[in-house]
């Protein structure tokens, strides 16, 4: 019977040094794309500009349009969803938002002492999870 002589191994064979050159390949190759797609995909905070809200002291009535049907005060995901339905149906809307940079009503998000806070529907009653008498009931 022939049997295949054990073949041994040394330390070096196993873990082989390394030439500079394959290490800086390397580099190149893998390491230096990989940093570029890291920097070019983080999110870099804008410059804070500061925006002088307008609320409800500088209403003017005058600019309201006369023909309006109905009007949706908050812009909110209710009002808004609200008063696409009824443009949709027909109804000239007009909706008054207190925010003016954006719609969404309390569903946003705040800065104070460095944190960001989310508000919306998390922070409503448990009354708001019963279920409704009918389907489709606000």
């Amino acid at each position: 019977q022939n049997y295949a002589k054990p073949m041994t191994l040394t330390t070096s064979q196993l873990l082989p040094v390394q030439e500079p050159q394959t290490w800086i390949f390397f580099l190149i190759v893998v390491l230096i794309p990989i940093a570029v797609f890291i920097f070019l995909t983080t999110y870099w905070p804008a410059k804070k500009i500061h925006v002088k809200p307008i609320r409800a002291s500088t209403f003017r009535p005058d600019l309201v349009p006369k023909n309006i049907d109905t009007i949706v005060i908050g812009s909110g995901s209710g009002g808004c969803a609200c008063a696409n339905l009824l443009a949709q149906s027909g109804h000239r809307v007009l909706i008054l938002e207190q925010h003016p940079e954006r719609t969404g009503g309390c569903t946003h998000s705040f800065r104070e002492k460095g944190c960001e806070w989310d508000t919306g529907l998390h922070y409503t009653s448990m009354d708001m999870s019963q279920k409704t008498k009918r389907p489709g009931a606000l």
